[in-house]
């Protein structure tokens, strides 16, 4: 027998054959067993989720009553009778809502070693909805919890299956999809973090900065929060271009990708140096005549007028890796500067 809410409930006897289960408590009932297969239900929870604030005389008499009904609409003797209430006998994949639990989890633990096999199975679970979390009871107080829950799950899930999808280099094909889910749930900051990222990858980073600033807006709005940092450095990293186009480093790629790849560069070695959001251009020479100095002496300080740059062509200096930099190359790569260095703003 298989039992699926994750929707309108529905059914489905060994042979795929529908069975009807009519009547709103009945429903209920089976909804609330089935949410926990193979375990025993407490009759009090069991009259409590049919009855809510309103139950009859005699509870547990008119509960046994509604049991024997569903016996008898059920293919074979799954409800058995416990002590303390009721139970669903069951495998748990029979039912649905367990399945796309147990399948969300395993996707989200492939993540991170497979991003490919996580997209299928993620896909797999997602598959399973066919609506709203249990739709014949979500208008019950009652099972707000369980509905919400479930919601959260699926959404996270959906989460998931992007970032696999990310990760094995389908960013472009994402940008529709993500626009409208981030339109959806425009507080969701991952969902809009991948957002950004599938707009790069499309080779759109201003649309990835203005979806930034309407997150930021809309966060401002509803919650008086600003983004988390973990978005704010997106944005920065986007800003400087350093958002990769494709898969990130060490992700699967996709089938039709191409075989040869670029040899992954060597990561900077950390600094405490504050990042450069803007290009610098246009005192070439000074940088040249710093690297000088600085391929010299132990010690090297600027002077100048107040407002003259000296922070700016310090830090600039004791950045080596900048494109177009004289300092990429001469005092850096000296033998006698075996460590990066590290920016103190004199007292």
């Amino acid at each position: 027998m298989r039992i699926s809410m994750l929707g309108a409930l529905d059914v489905r006897g060994e042979d795929g054959s529908g069975v009807g289960v009519g009547g709103t408590r009945l429903r209920a009932l089976l909804i609330l067993l089935a949410l926990e297969p193979g375990r025993v239900v407490a009759s009090e929870l069991l009259i409590d989720g049919i009855w809510a604030h309103d139950p009859p005389a005699g509870a547990a008499n008119a509960l046994q009553a509604l049991v024997s009904r569903l016996r008898r609409t059920l293919p074979g003797a799954v409800v058995e009778s416990h002590p303390a209430g009721y139970r669903l006998a069951v495998e748990p994949d029979a039912v649905d809502a367990v399945r796309f639990e147990r399948l969300a989890s395993e996707g989200r633990g492939a993540l991170a070693r497979d991003p490919a096999a996580a997209a299928r199975v993620l896909r797999e679970a997602l598959e399973l909805w066919r609506g709203p979390a249990l739709l014949d009871v979500a208008g019950s107080d009652f099972f707000r919890a369980p509905v919400t829950r479930l919601s959260e799950l699926r959404t996270a899930a959906l989460e998931d299956r992007i970032e696999a999808d990310l990760r094995v280099g389908r960013g472009r094909e994402l940008t529709a999809e993500l626009t409208s889910l981030v339109a959806e749930h425009p507080l969701r900051e991952r969902l809009v973090g991948a957002l950004m990222r599938a707009l790069v990858a499309a080779g759109r980073p201003a649309e990835a900065l203005t979806a930034y600033a309407a997150a930021r807006e809309a966060l401002a709005e509803e919650l008086g929060a600003d983004p988390s940092p973990e978005l704010s450095a997106l944005h920065t990293a986007v800003l400087r271009g350093e958002v990769p186009a494709g898969p990130p480093p060490g992700a699967a790629q996709p089938a039709d990708a191409a075989a040869d790849t670029a040899a992954p560069s060597a990561p900077a070695p950390p600094t405490n140096l504050r990042a450069g959001l803007a290009s610098f251009v246009g005192r070439d020479d000074d940088l040249s005549h710093v690297a000088s100095l600085i391929g010299t002496f132990r010690l090297t300080t600027l002077t100048g007028p107040g407002g003259a740059g000296k922070t700016r062509l310090a830090l600039q200096s004791a950045r080596p890796c900048s494109t177009g930099s004289p300092t990429a190359s001469g005092w850096w790569n000296s033998p006698r500067w075996a460590r990066r260095p590290t920016w103190h703003r004199p007292s």
